[in-house]
């Protein structure tokens, strides 16, 4: 990444940031709201179970990030447009001007070349679209709420039979 210490770097930094906030919404208080039959014991084994999965999910999350930008270069995208602001402030101090058919061909190739990496970038995002679809179907079709309440008593049994072997 070469642009860590630029454009790019702070939007890793206000993503991450960003994806902690979203993350961490959720309360010990909330949790401890939507459990009120759990004892203080098995909430607060609920709640580091909470906090490991929140690290993981965020780890996680942050990882694709940084994939997705890696894979469509938005560090270079980036340094591209931080060189060209650069550019263009000291383009205005000199005294040496480009002529005007230069710039309409300078700019009618960075034109063309940015459609290109679009075009390229709309199909990835179609491919990844499509994906996320094929995944999502199966769950909406075969999902049943069912199972999360059978995983909810087995929780329940699992801690009941943990708190009964640290008891013992």
């Amino acid at each position: 990444m070469a642009a860590a210490a630029g454009s790019y770097g702070k939007l890793h930094k206000s993503f991450k940031l960003a994806a902690r906030s979203i993350l961490t919404a959720f309360s010990r208080e909330d949790l401890n709201n939507a459990f009120p039959s759990f004892t203080d014991a098995e909430r607060e084994r609920l709640y580091q179970m909470f906090i490991y999965v929140i690290k993981s999910l965020h780890g996680n999350i942050v990882e694709e990030f940084r994939n997705v930008c890696d894979e469509i270069e938005i560090a270079t995208a980036l340094d591209k447009v931080d060189q060209f602001v650069e550019e263009q402030t000291l383009d205005v101090l000199s005294s040496d001007k480009t002529s005007i058919e230069d710039i309409k061909e300078r700019i009618s190739k960075e034109k063309k070349d940015e459609i290109e990496r679009l075009k390229g970038l709309l199909e990835k995002t179609q491919e990844r679209n499509n994906a996320m679809k094929a995944r999502i179907e199966p769950l909406k079709q075969g999902e049943d709420f069912n199972d999360t309440r059978d995983v909810l008593t087995k929780l329940k049994q699992w801690n009941s039979a943990c708190q009964s072997y640290d008891d013992h």
